[in-house]
C-alpha cells in the first residue's frame, strides 16, 4: 500500500501493518515518520527494538535469523533496518523478499531508506513491501508549495500568519523543513498563540545567532573542537533536538567511511565524492587520515549508542553522549595542543 506522509498518521491508527518502508532525503520529514511508526509500534505492545545498519558489507542473515528469533522476554519488537545510500542489493533483495514471505505478529520491520532511485519500485523486493505493508515515499514541498506547509506547521502550533509573515519564515529557511520546524518552535516557546504578523516573526527570527547541525558535523571533521562544541552547545540552547543533530553527525560519518573504502581501492577522491554524489569540501581527504576506518567504525557505533539513549533503549545522558562523540570525533589523531 503506497501511503503519503500526511496520510500515515491516519494509517496508523486504523491498523498496525507487518512491515513499512519509509524513503525519502529530507531528515525532518524521515524522522517524524519513523518517530510516528515507533509511537504506534509500542502502543501496540511492540517494547522491544532491535536496530540494523546496513551498508556494503552487511551480512543480512542477521536479519532473517533475528525476525525468526523468540525474544527471551516473549515481547513483541519492532526490527528497524537502516539503509541510508538506498542501495539493496541483490543480496539485500533477496533477503527482503524473505522477510516478507515469513512475516508474523510478533515483529514489526521498519526499513528506513535514502531516497530511492528511479525504478526501484518496480523491483521485485520493493513489489513485496508493498503487497504486504505499507510503502511511504516522502517528498519535501516544492518551492511553490512551501508557504502552504509553513502555514499548516504555524496552525498546529497554535499561530494565525498573515501572507507576509509566512513569506518571511519562507525567505529565512529556504526549503529547509528542518530550519523551519526549528523557528517555529522557538515561536511556540517565545510568543502567546494566536495572530503573528510580519514584524512580530521578525523581532524573534531576525537577530538570533544561527547554528546548524550541518556545521557540528563539519567542524568535528575539520578536527576544530572548540568550535564543533561551541555549535553543539548553541544548538541545544535554541531548543534543537539531540536527534537531527545525531542524524547529521552519523550520516557525515558513513559517508566518510564510503570514501575511505574508494581511497583504499586506489580511486582518487574527486572520482570517489563524484561516485557517493556528494559535495566536495576541503576537510574530506584529512578526516579519512586522521580518523582512519576503524575509528569511523567505532565513531559509528558510538552513534548507534546515543540513539538508543535519545529513545531511552539506554541509559545515558544524550548531550553528553552527544558532547564526547563530538570531541572524539574533532580530536582523533591529532597532537594535544
Amino acid at each position: 500500500m503506497q501511503v503519503k506522509a500526511d496520510a500515515l498518521e491516519s494509517t496508523l491508527r486504523k491498523s498496525l501493518h507487518p512491515i513499512y518502508i519509509i524513503s525519502g532525503d529530507d531528515p525532518l520529514l524521515m524522522q517524524e515518520s519513523s518517530d510516528a511508526i515507533r509511537s504506534a509500534c509500542k502502543a501496540a505492545g511492540y517494547s522491544e527494538r532491535v536496530v540494523f545498519d546496513v551498508d556494503a558489507n552487511f551480512d543480512w542473515s542477521q536479519i532473517l535469523a533475528e525476525c525468526n528469533a523468540i525474544s527471551l522476554f516473549a515481547d513483541r519488537k519492532i526490527i528497524e533496518i537502516r539503509i541510508p545510500s538506498a542501495k539493496v542489493g541483490k543480496d539485500g533483495g533477496a533477503a527482503v523478499r524473505d522477510i516478507c514471505s515469513t512475516l508474523n505478529d510478533d515483529n514489526v520491520i521498519l526499513i528506513c531508506t535514502g531516497k530511492l532511485e528511479r525504478g526501484s519500485d518496480k523491483s521485485a523486493w520493493y513489489k513485496a513491501i508493498d503487497a504486504a505493508g505499507v510503502c511511504v515515499v516522502l517528498w519535501p514541498p516544492r518551492r511553490h508549495e512551501l508557504p502552504h506547509w509553513v502555514r499548516g506547521r504555524l496552525q498546529t502550533a497554535g499561530f494565525r500568519a498573515s501572507d507576509d509573515a509566512v513569506r518571511l519564515l519562507c525567505e529565512r529557511v529556504e526549503g529547509n523543513l528542518l530550519a523551519a520546524s526549528q523557528e517555529i518552535e522557538k515561536l511556540r516557546l517565545l510568543l502567546e498563540p494566536g495572530h503573528i504578523d510580519a514584524e512580530a516573526m521578525t523581532s524573534v527570527i531576525s537577530d538570533s545567532a544561527r547554528f546548524s547541525p550541518y556545521d557540528v558535523a563539519d567542524r568535528a571533521l575539520e578536527g576544530n573542537p572548540s568550535a564543533a562544541i561551541r555549535t553543539l552547545n548553541g544548538l541545544r540552547a535554541e531548543g534543537v533536538d539531540a536527534y537531527p543533530i545525531l542524524w547529521f553527525v552519523s550520516e557525515e560519518l558513513r559517508k566518510l567511511l564510503k570514501l575511505a573504502a574508494h581511497r583504499a581501492a586506489g580511486m582518487p577522491m574527486d572520482q570517489a565524492i563524484r561516485t557517493e554524489r556528494m559535495f566536495s569540501k576541503p576537510h574530506l581527504e584529512s578526516a579519512i587520515q586522521r580518523l582512519g576506518t576503524r575509528g569511523l567504525h567505532q565513531l559509528l557505533k558510538r552513534c548507534s549508542i546515543i540513539d538508543r539513549c535519545i529513545k531511552g533503549l539506554e541509559q545515558g545522558d544524550p548531550w553528553v553522549e552527544l558532547q564526547s562523540l563530538v570531541l572524539k570525533t574533532a580530536q582523533a589523531g591529532t597532537r594535544p595542543r
